[in-house]
């Protein structure tokens, strides 16, 4: 049971982080801004909203896809620590989900915003490198200056859980 499990996590690693080693140097957050404003962000019920309306509030990057195991126990995590920060917080999902069928039906879990399938593979893999993220699910903390708090706030909010 020990090698499945291992197995699957070497699995989720190795699709997860499809291009590379992530940047030596910290990302700033202009270039994180402007990635996220060539962005199209939609809620849960379809609708385009603007990186604007996001002024003031802390951003997860929230990266994950449907295949993988650890993402699907971690989403529901996620909704219920958003739901009760979300007048300050809000969440961004970058799919890794390899179809748009696949990520359009888990995006049905989800209460937050997402980039749309064709832009989480171009402007979602930028993202995912910038913010040095090797592996799924994960969750990039942002300042409501786009600086980068936390390249790994899936660990705390586990564990305060």
């Amino acid at each position: 049971m020990k090698l499945l499990i291992s197995l699957a996590v070497l699995l989720s690693v190795s699709l997860a982080s499809e291009d590379g080693d992530p940047p030596s140097q910290d990302v700033t957050s202009s270039q994180i801004k402007n990635l996220l404003s060539r962005a199209t962000l939609y809620n849960s019920q379809g609708r385009q909203v603007s990186l604007d309306s996001l002024r003031g509030k802390y951003i997860g990057l929230y990266f994950s896809g449907y295949w993988c195991s650890p993402c699907r126990k971690m989403t529901p995590v996620l909704t219920q620590v958003r739901e009760k920060q979300k007048s300050r917080f809000e969440i961004i999902w970058i799919t890794r989900d390899h179809s748009e069928t696949e990520a359009n039906n888990y995006f049905r879990k989800m209460s937050w915003l997402r980039l749309p399938f064709n832009e989480a593979r171009s402007i979602g893999n930028e993202l995912f490198r910038a913010v040095r993220q090797r592996y799924i699910p994960t969750l990039t903390m942002l300042d409501p200056n786009f600086n980068v708090i936390n390249y790994n706030a899936r660990s705390q909010i586990e564990r305060d859980s």
